[in-house]
């Protein structure tokens, strides 16, 4: 099995050209098994997530317009929104207001009394959609005639075809040429399913004549996975802009960065319990969405100066936080309350505005797994997870797991990466 395992992530390209020691995870036979009852569950998440995600882009539509409202409540919302976003963003944004996500990413933390809890959604991020086919390329292989999700390239091929196109384009920026090796897998993958897909990297596209060349025959695409932040190629990041403005391109991932922000975490939680915000959210979102999904977001507030820095200290006296950046990926700027570096991150939180949330810590519960040795030995041990969910137009495309025997669970060598399988 060891073999067999191993020569599913070899036959993918990921370890290709040394690339193990940056792209290295531990091989593993074992799934993640998903109760029809759970299954249930996270489908229940997905109708509410779409609902809120829907809700909160009508919400910035109106934020970030101010001849539309006169309340402080409402700036406020547009400067947590607006945190980290682009210039060029400032305006596409708000195109579209309710549109839906093609595919969307939720990280979920499992507690010690077996309750899912939200740790992130991030509605404006391609990044794990190879790493989730991956991970159901290796459970067919281990376990080939289980029950499992449609996964992620089926889903996308599906909601591709539905807008009448067989192609799409998969832009990355240059700062995620890390996450190349995935994206072709993700390509390779849609190719099965009859979709073609153009990976292509910021630098190598070129324009001329009003006109992107992005490949030898000149195609015109209209469809692209998502519009990524370009730093060094400012003249595409135009013409993207506008030929969306002007509805000649579509994206899968709209172009609203504010849904990768942890900040929406507290704005739907609301735990300071502010009328206007409240009426703001229930304006825009169904009660009986919002109410569901707050059931799995963890008390969450936004941090910021108009309250001094041993206000959110107290918080931390009777419970345990964790201090997360609005803007991060993965554990970068997350940091929890035992770590001794955390009074001198809430000093630089307590002295910004909405930088950074202040999260109840989830204890995660363990599970027992198997993997190999290097020498292709099997071993038990007990690891930490978090179940990422890959949600499709509400509805769950499939669920991939990272493992790691550290409370501080992100993608790293020493990580597992599962498929599941519905039991």
């Amino acid at each position: 099995m060891y073999e067999q395992v191993r020569q599913v992530v070899h036959d993918s390209g990921l370890w290709d050209n040394g690339r193990e020691s940056s792209h290295g995870f531990i091989l593993s036979p074992s799934v993640y098994e998903v109760s029809q009852e759970k299954r249930d569950e996270l489908e229940a998440i997905g109708v509410a997530l779409h609902d809120c995600l829907a809700g909160l882009g009508r919400i910035a539509t109106i934020a970030f317009t101010p001849s539309l409202y006169h309340s402080t409540t409402w700036g406020m919302i547009a400067k947590v929104l607006g945190i980290g976003v682009p210039e060029i963003y400032h305006d596409i944004m708000l195109l579209n207001p309710s549109s839906a996500l093609s595919i969307c990413k939720v990280d979920l933390m499992e507690s010690e009394d077996g309750n899912f809890r939200i740790a992130e959604i991030d509605g404006h991020n391609k990044h794990g959609l190879g790493y989730s086919t991956l991970a159901a390329r290796i459970r067919k292989t281990v376990m080939p005639d289980a029950k499992v999700f449609p996964g992620v390239a089926a889903a996308l091929a599906k909601e591709i075809e539905r807008r009448g196109e067989k192609s799409v384009v998969l832009l990355y920026a240059d700062q995620e040429r890390f996450y190349l090796p995935e994206f072709c897998i993700l390509k390779s993958e849609l190719a099965t399913h009859g979709i073609d897909v153009m990976v292509v990297a910021e630098s190598d596209v070129r324009v001329e004549s009003e006109k992107a060349i992005m490949c030898p025959d000149g195609k015109d695409y209209k469809l692209f996975v998502d519009l990524p932040f370009l730093y060094h190629n400012r003249t595409l990041n135009a013409w993207l802009a506008a030929r969306y403005r002007a509805g000649e391109i579509a994206f899968l991932i709209p172009p609203k960065p504010f849904l990768g922000s942890k900040a929406i975490l507290a704005l739907l939680r609301n735990d300071t319990g502010d009328e206007q915000l409240e009426a703001i959210l229930k304006s825009q979102i169904r009660p009986t969405s919002l109410n569901l999904l707050r059931q799995y977001i963890p008390e969450t507030y936004l941090v910021h100066k108009r309250e001094r820095e041993e206000y959110w200290l107290g918080k931390c006296d009777s419970k345990r936080f964790v201090l997360k950046e609005s803007i991060s990926s993965g554990m970068k700027g997350v940091i929890f309350t035992d770590d001794p570096h955390f009074g001198k991150i809430m000093k630089c939180a307590s002295d910004s505005f909405f930088r950074f949330i202040l999260q109840g810590e989830v204890i995660n519960r363990s599970w027992s797994f198997q993997h190999f040795t290097n020498r292709g030995y099997l071993q038990q041990g007990e690891w930490f997870v978090r179940v990422t969910v890959h949600y499709a137009i509400r509805h769950v495309a499939d669920v991939v797991i990272t493992a790691r025997q550290d409370k501080k669970v992100h993608g790293a060598p020493d990580c597992l990466q599962l498929g599941s399988v519905i039991i």
